[in-house]
């Protein structure tokens, strides 16, 4: 399953600048926010298990919002430069990371990671996103939380390492308005730490009752004459006001600005570079820290048949008296045809699912367990065998357009091939369940890949 992370970079900085103490690097320059930004980005990876990263970033240009409305943050002090200075140095951790970082003229960073977030979640978009969660410390943000579509908040609470993630419920509780509705609460009672204004005279507590009442703003004002006078008054007075908010308050979802999702997932906390750059920071506990969360997490992509034939055989020894197959492209490549590979699926029943939590505990990096999504459910967790990512889904089933679950994929017999590799059995789908998978899940391009090399052998079979 792809779990995108969207970071604000700005706003993870910003917070460490001001919560961590002084440190400086070994020539005398600041490194604090830089420090907190790598802590926040371990603590995520452990706790949120994203396949894919991306991190967006403010510009020092004026933005769209300052040029429409002149005030928009005027009371906001300049960057402190022992902080300003720290963005470039981030940058450069992020790209040694391999982690891709993204900026544009004119908008902020929530614009870009609003963007990113709509897009990677578009229907046919070429990889397939089962959440997105976006880490930040700025409240704005909560207006793009949204369920159906999977995407949540990571928002620090009491501190920068101690975070809550936010679905719709939780946006409701803390502000007393839906996500939705984020945009014409602010229309209507401003934001001081952005410096514009609302509607003058009309407070939270008002605001909700007024959009639990009539929806919307625009809604608001086509039901005026059912509004008591003093309340009805106040917004006939600040009406343009409150319209110039509502346009500041809404993050822009269309910046034009050129993704690759296929980048954000070859991340690497602990690269050569990031090793030197840690030293010349003098980052000895971080150090620490990404090299041995690289000795765990390291994944590899784009498998030779022979390892993925070395780790099937590993997992087929422990797992043949269960039940069990392996699936996807991993299964095809084993039975012959030409496929890419980058991690190994397996398919089984409940029991065997709940048992690879303690036949691979060592190997673990996310727990077997019960999860469902708009498209998936089944026992899913993932581990990692020689480098290898393995993710398991036990009785794994598809939901079709019309919003019913479709057959239960648990390696049963009608659903296996039996291979041998060094004489150990192993279960294997048959190319026939692939093409059904790759049916249900709409993926076309892999459906006639498949379907192609199916008709060549079968044609070849019969000489």
């Amino acid at each position: 399953m792809n779990k995108l992370v969207l970071i604000d970079g700005n706003a993870i900085m910003h917070r460490a600048y001001h919560a961590l103490p002084h440190l400086t690097t070994k020539d005398g320059e600041p490194i604090n926010a830089v420090y907190g930004l790598v802590s926040m980005l371990t603590k995520i990876i452990q706790t949120l298990k994203p396949t894919h990263i991306a991190v967006c970033f403010d510009r020092s240009e004026p933005t769209f919002r300052k040029l429409k409305f002149k005030n928009y943050q005027a009371q906001r002090p300049e960057t402190e430069k022992e902080l300003s200075g720290q963005f470039e140095k981030a940058r450069e951790v992020l790209s040694a990371m391999n982690i891709p970082s993204f900026d544009k003229v004119g908008f902020e960073a929530d614009d870009l990671i609003g963007t990113i977030a709509k897009k990677s979640v578009r229907t046919g978009s070429a990889i397939f996103f089962d959440e997105v969660v976006i880490v930040t410390g700025d409240r704005d943000i909560l207006q793009l939380v949204d369920d159906n579509k999977k995407i949540r908040l990571y928002m620090p609470v009491k501190s920068l390492l101690n975070a809550r993630l936010y679905k719709e419920e939780d946006v409701v509780e803390r502000m007393g308005v839906a996500a939705s509705k984020i945009i014409d609460y602010k229309a209507l009672v401003g934001d001081p730490s952005d410096n514009y204004p609302g509607v003058a005279g009309i407070g939270p507590k008002t605001a909700i009752n007024l959009l639990d009442e009539y929806g919307n703003f625009e809604n608001i004002y086509k039901c005026l004459d059912k509004i008591s006078d003093s309340i009805r008054t106040k917004l006939i007075n600040g009406k343009e006001n409150g319209q110039v908010s509502q346009m500041l308050a809404k993050i822009i979802t269309n910046v034009p600005i050129d993704l690759d999702f296929r980048k954000m997932e070859n991340w690497d906390l602990g690269s050569e570079k990031v090793v030197k750059l840690f030293g010349n920071y003098g980052f000895r506990t971080l150090l620490g820290r990404v090299q041995s969360f690289k000795e765990k997490h390291q994944i590899k992509k784009n498998l030779a048949s022979y390892e993925v034939g070395v780790v099937c055989l590993k997992l087929a020894k422990k797992l043949n008296s269960y039940q069990y197959a392996i699936r996807g492209t991993a299964s095809l490549v084993l039975q012959g045809y030409d496929m890419g590979v980058d991690d190994i699926d397996i398919v089984c029943d409940e029991k065997t699912a709940l048992k690879i939590n303690d036949v691979f505990k060592k190997d673990l990096i996310e727990e077997i367990k019960y999860s469902e999504s708009d498209k998936f459910k089944s026992f899913f967790g993932k581990l990692v065998i020689d480098s290898v990512l393995v993710e398991i889904m036990g009785e794994w089933q598809i939901k079709n357009k019309n919003g019913e679950w479709g057959m239960k994929y648990a390696g049963k017999d009608e659903e296996v091939n039996i291979i041998k590799i060094k004489d150990t059995a192993v279960k294997v789908t048959k190319p026939e369940i692939e093409l059904k998978v790759s049916t249900e899940m709409g993926r076309w391009n892999e459906y006639h890949k498949i379907r192609k090399q199916v008709d060549v052998k079968s044609q070849q079979s019969l000489f």
